[in-house]
């Protein structure tokens, strides 16, 4: 009978352990969706777009981005502002006539907001691909919103410093 109670306690010790290391608070990253704008015949969508590569690879039909297949993305001392933050290039594709506008917060510590130029619509249009670099104080879970036209795309990444 003693025999039988250890091995349940044991069991559930284990079983508790192994259930709270699910839950380590981590965020998901946002994984290529497939859905890509010459996929979904939008508007001006690009030339020779093809998901088996790096094309247009997550969207809503407003807006596209181009994610790495794991959604992290590396960052190293020499794409740093002199202002010490990190400098990562996200071209956004607009299916929508509009400005863009990006929003972001870290989810998984403090940080200071990121901030970012993405070009206007005088120099590169209202519709089409947009360039945007986004400035981020530090590695880590990033919650990106790219805004345009009344609609807006949500994506998780991970932003990882690389080992030099």
């Amino acid at each position: 009978m003693k025999t039988k109670a250890l091995v349940a306690v044991v069991v559930l010790s284990a079983l508790t352990l192994a259930l709270s290391g699910c839950a380590t608070g981590k965020p998901r990253v946002t994984i290529p969706n497939g859905s890509s704008p010459a996929t979904a015949n939008a508007p001006r969508a690009p030339m020779g777009d093809n998901l088996r590569y790096s094309g247009w690879n997550h969207g809503n039909g407003a807006l596209w981005v181009t994610l790495p297949k794991d959604g992290c993305f590396s960052i190293s001392d020499d794409n740093k502002d002199k202002d010490g933050y990190y400098l990562l290039k996200i071209p956004w594709w607009r299916g929508i006539r509009g400005q863009l506008t990006v929003t972001g917060r870290r989810l998984d510590a403090p940080a200071p907001p990121l901030r970012y130029r993405a070009a206007s619509i005088q120099e590169n249009g209202d519709i089409g691909i947009n360039p945007c670099v986004l400035s981020l104080p530090n590695e880590g879970y990033w919650e990106i919103t790219g805004h345009v036209g009344g609609k807006s795309l949500t994506i998780v990444i991970h932003v990882v410093k690389e080992v030099q």
